[in-house]
């Protein structure tokens, strides 16, 4: 057995900390006490059952929700139930349908000031970057679904790049086009150096994707276990098959359902 290298440096900076964070909706616990450090440019995936606090734990790192108990740090500064220092895209793109998509990627600004031809030229460049060129000038109903997505990101994009939160934004996709926009996101991600968090019911995306899988229990939500993802970048299809990739998978599943992991991050030969 050969011991198999982690990616990403331990030296790297500490970008997002959550501190013992807690939330309690009268006498339903739905998170109890959960920290997690991320660090600079670093890719988390979570997952784990329905109801194991994922959202919640998102709410909280947006700053949409203030938690019970525990704090937030970005960068080393509290940001406890402050919005408007993380990107956060949901699964459905929340697109406005009367807006194009440049207006729609511009939103962020539009938001909390005038929207400058500065914002337009930035966000164009960025949208053209990525494949959308020819769809600045869309409205989202002429769009298919992976379209409005990479729209949906780049807003996100745009609004905030230093941290992203991605709930479950391929969920809604056929397996095709996810798998499509997992490699257009990894892209990004590896061109913009983004600190993302991103939650799936998908196993194999998050393995294929992240960096770290973090494993939530059901509720009342908290970490049950962080797996280093051992395999190198870039990614590509058949590490979906790989011996790695499979043992890792099969002890999240363990996890998930309860059962004791048999991961024990070596290669078995």
């Amino acid at each position: 057995m050969s011991e198999l290298q982690v990616q990403g440096s331990e030296q790297t900076a500490v970008k997002l900390e959550v501190r013992g964070v807690a939330q309690r909706f009268d006498t339903t616990v739905a998170l109890t006490t959960t920290s997690l450090s991320v660090r600079e440019g670093e890719f988390i995936a979570i997952v784990g059952p329905s109801g194991c606090g994922k959202s919640t734990l998102f709410n909280i790192v947006s700053g949409i929700l203030r938690p019970t108990e525990g704090s937030v740090l970005l960068d080393g500064k509290d940001i406890t139930g402050e919005p408007g220092h993380v990107g956060y895209m949901l699964q459905k793109d929340l697109l406005l349908q009367w807006k194009t998509s440049l207006e729609n990627i511009t939103l962020g600004a539009a938001l909390t000031r005038r929207v400058t031809e500065a914002d337009k030229v930035q966000a164009a460049a960025l949208a053209t970057k990525y494949g959308l060129g020819e769809f600045l000038n869309h409205y989202p109903h002429a769009m298919s679904g992976g379209m409005r997505q990479r729209v949906a990101l780049m807003r996100t994009l745009t609004f905030a790049k230093d941290v992203m939160l991605l709930d479950e934004p391929f969920g809604a996709l056929d397996s095709q086009t996810r798998m499509d926009m997992q490699y257009w996101l990894l892209t990004v991600w590896a061109e913009q150096r983004s600190t993302i968090l991103f939650v799936t019911h998908d196993v194999d995306e998050a393995i294929f994707l992240a960096d770290r899988v973090v494993v939530m229990s059901p509720q009342p939500g908290r970490i049950r276990q962080v797996f280093d993802v051992p395999l190198p970048r870039p990614r590509h299809l058949d590490m979906l098959t790989d011996r790695v990739f499979t043992a890792l998978k099969r002890a999240t599943l363990e996890l998930i359902y309860e059962r004791e992991p048999a991961f024990t991050g070596r290669d078995e030969k």
